[in-house]
């Protein structure tokens, strides 16, 4: 690397080298377009292009989109009141546009910004306003080009991270194929609240009768909760030996994180298996949202309690079973569902919520059972959610 690195086009550290900026000078006199070239020639400014009046100006504009423009406005056939607007609404364009008017009116100065003139210069030509001026536009509107290609990288990137989280994720025809055999359907939603998210859930095979389903809820959101997300996912990943034990994977997924995991990050967990053979579900939770089971006009709340993981370096968790019947649908949910950042107060409770659950999955059939019980909920399946959200339904066959 060498000591004096050569600034690069876009660099935000390179200066503004005023002999780059290409300015289209409007004006209908010869004279004036003369004295306004003489003085920006003389301040360094080499690349200058001259139109005589507005429709030769959105001409010259549409062949070569200068970095500024300097115009007149009481000039034949099209005035400048009439450029700006043109190259405002028409070309869209947000190329700076200093008006040079002599006109004193307050009436005539507020119709050249509601243009869309980004300044005003006098007139007759005061040589070192203009420079001045021109200097700050010039420097403005390349900051911005700067703020805009970053913005545009980083939505890539962000673009790019999310497709590979969201690759983490098992299509429905992988679910399908993995459940259908083992006696049981699942149906999963999931939605970052910016773009990417700390929610995670997964499906996978303990052995030809059973499958364990999981969903974690990591701390935060955005790109620290998807990067710790990642984390996870690489865990879960790990030690099948243990998964026929909710508790002890949990367990050991737990004092991993707690080793990974950022001070004061966490994450709540339920992790359960489906056996066919019994119709069994054997669980264990940590600080999860009560998952809800619904058979017929009955509701029962399973006990998604446990420790936080990721919060001892020696978490312990205890697993628990049910015995499930056909026709039987189990909900599972991040806490994005029922609580009300705004006001507390106002979230739900489970019992608040079972009466949703059956709203949702009677109404399933037309949208999928997360839109219809997120409707049921708030009226509406919002653009955007305030956090994380996963909702998981599993119905026995």
């Amino acid at each position: 690397m060498s000591a004096n690195p050569k600034p690069v086009a876009g660099d935000a550290s390179a200066p503004i080298q005023a002999n780059d900026a290409r300015v289209l000078i409007v004006d209908d006199l010869r004279s004036s377009r003369m004295l306004i070239g003489s003085v920006l020639k003389a301040a360094g400014f080499t690349n200058l292009d001259y139109a005589v009046d507005g429709l030769d100006a959105l001409e010259r504009f549409r062949d070569n989109e200068p970095d500024v423009v300097v115009l007149d406005i009481v000039m034949p056939r099209m005035d400048g009141f009439e450029v700006c607007h043109e190259i405002r609404n028409t070309l869209k364009s947000d190329v700076p546009i200093l008006i040079q008017s002599g006109v004193q009116e307050g009436n005539q100065r507020v119709r050249a910004f509601d243009e869309g003139a980004s300044d005003l210069v006098s007139k007759p030509i005061n040589a070192a306003e203009l420079v001045s001026r021109l200097r700050l536009h010039i420097e403005r509107r390349r900051m911005i080009d700067r703020l805009q290609r970053y913005q545009h990288r980083m939505e890539e990137e962000l673009h790019a991270a999310e497709s590979m989280q969201m690759s983490l994720l098992k299509t429905p025809e992988e679910l399908a194929e993995l459940t259908a055999p083992r006696g049981a359907e699942v149906e999963a939603f999931y939605r970052a609240s910016h773009k990417l998210g700390g929610d995670l859930w997964e499906a996978f095979e303990v052995d030809e009768d059973r499958f364990g389903l999981l969903m974690f809820d990591l701390s935060g959101h955005g790109v620290n909760a998807a990067i710790n997300a990642f984390r996870l996912h690489m865990l879960i990943n790990s030690y099948k030996k243990l998964r026929k034990d909710p508790a002890a994977w949990l367990a050991q997924v737990s004092n991993d994180l707690y080793r990974m995991l950022p001070v004061e990050h966490f994450s709540t967990g339920f992790y359960g298996i489906f056996d066919r053979r019994d119709r069994t579900l054997t669980y264990a939770g940590a600080g999860a949202p009560t998952p809800v089971l619904i058979r017929g006009d009955e509701a029962i709340e399973l006990d998604g309690s446990g420790v936080i993981m990721g919060c001892l370096p020696s978490a312990e968790y205890e697993t628990r079973s049910i015995q499930l019947q056909p026709c039987d649908q189990l909900c599972l949910y991040s806490d994005a569902l029922y609580e009300d950042f705004d006001d507390p107060t106002q979230s739900l409770e489970v019992g608040d919520l079972v009466g949703h659950i059956r709203t949702g999955l009677e109404q399933r059939e037309a949208a999928g059972f997360a839109d219809a019980l997120v409707r049921s909920i708030l009226g509406h399946f919002p653009d955007s959610m305030p956090d994380d959200l996963t909702i998981l339904r599993l119905e026995v066959k």
